[in-house]
């Protein structure tokens, strides 16, 4: 197991990472093979500081959902249900690039798909409504009848929409809602009782705070919580909630062989460098649903980053943290706190803990 005195180090540093960036409340989780795990909290849950954040609070984990989309996907294809390589049209139809776009292509953000996140008619909506999502049907019409950004596999850009789509996909070749499919494919087979799909609302979760969100004086500035506010549904690709300590689980059973096989991690892992600097990383890439970077300074890092209104969390998984693997979690309940630094904070902690001393830039 971890040791005490290794705990110690490691919630002191994510007390003064969560102070620096002031940070309402912070909940961190660490695996390292051979060695157990540790969980731990930092900060209030509410703003005036007067409720203690603890580890096993429940966050809505935005982005990182891409990662647990893509499992399932890669887990459908091991069993026939679907072909990686399937053209889109194959399960969604009326697309005018069904034909020209493969599900691979939408896992890895080649496939050109406009994001809906960046479309000015979709943020307005959201604005005006953020209570009262649009349907499926209507993102479709305002990002994907307008041609795509690039054609496919001759570029790299971001897409929710292409994940949307998955989402699409993942019922229909499931047969089932998807957050039946999560449980089967992700929350099931690792015993989880936290980690599910959220449908309809946030209320069961913790309180999450944001300046997007106003009633009244629109321009308070003050944070509110999000939760009586923001319809899931805006977050077409889906949105799983969870604990810190089951998205560090997750993500280490991934890579431990527990929910692919080894020849579906190794699509996974193929990594496509991404256009531009993305600092810190060394050499930002992409995978199937996993961001990276192979020259990472704790070794090569796979993962993903998560943010939306009230709430921004990270994951990350080291496969050479000297001579172990490590995978660390960390969730905030505001959209104002960068989660990938505190991780990173605590990673240089624990890599100092395991013998080995790294400089972050």
């Amino acid at each position: 197991m971890i040791d005490v005195r290794t705990e110690i180090v490691l919630q002191q540093a994510l007390e003064a990472l969560s102070a620096a960036q002031a940070a309402p409340g912070v909940t961190a989780a660490v695996r390292c093979e051979g060695l157990g795990a540790w969980a731990g909290a930092a900060g209030s849950a509410d703003l005036a500081g007067s409720v203690p954040m603890q580890p096993d609070a429940c966050m809505p984990a935005y982005s990182i959902t891409k990662t647990m989309t893509a499992i399932c996907v890669v887990r459908l294809a091991e069993t026939g249900a679907l072909a990686l390589d399937d053209p889109i049209s194959a399960w969604v139809s009326d697309l005018p690039f069904g034909d020209r776009v493969s599900l691979r292509q939408l896992l890895r953000h080649t496939a050109g798909v406009p994001n809906y996140s960046t479309i000015p008619e979709a943020l307005r909506a959201l604005s005006a409504s953020p209570g009262k999502a649009w349907s499926f049907d209507r993102f479709v019409e305002a990002c994907c009848h307008h041609g795509l950004d690039f054609d496919p596999d001759t570029g790299w850009s971001y897409s929710n929409t292409g994940y949307m789509l998955l989402r699409r996909v993942i019922e229909r070749a499931n047969r089932s809602s998807f957050a039946e499919a999560f449980a089967q494919h992700v929350a099931g087979p690792l015993g989880f009782s936290s980690t599910r799909a959220i449908d309809d609302s946030f209320a069961s979760l913790a309180p999450g705070f944001s300046r997007i969100f106003h009633s009244g004086n629109e321009h308070s500035g003050e944070p509110r919580d999000v939760r009586s506010v923001y319809d899931p549904g805006w977050c077409a690709t889906g949105v799983v909630a969870s604990t810190a300590a089951e998205l560090c689980e997750m993500l280490h059973a991934l890579f431990g062989g527990k929910l692919v096989l080894r020849a579906s991690l190794a699509q996974m892992t193929e990594l496509l460098r991404v256009p531009g600097d993305h600092p810190p990383y060394v050499t930002p890439s992409y995978g199937l649903g996993l961001m990276a970077d192979p020259d990472g300074p704790f070794g090569p890092e796979f993962g993903h980053g998560g943010e939306g209104p009230g709430y921004s969390s990270n994951v990350a998984h080291y496969t050479q943290m000297g001579e172990r693997r490590v995978s660390i979690a960390v969730m905030c309940n505001t959209d104002e706190t960068d989660a990938a630094a505190i991780g990173r904070g605590l990673a240089g902690e624990l890599r100092q803990q395991l013998g080995e001393t790294v400089t972050l830039s």
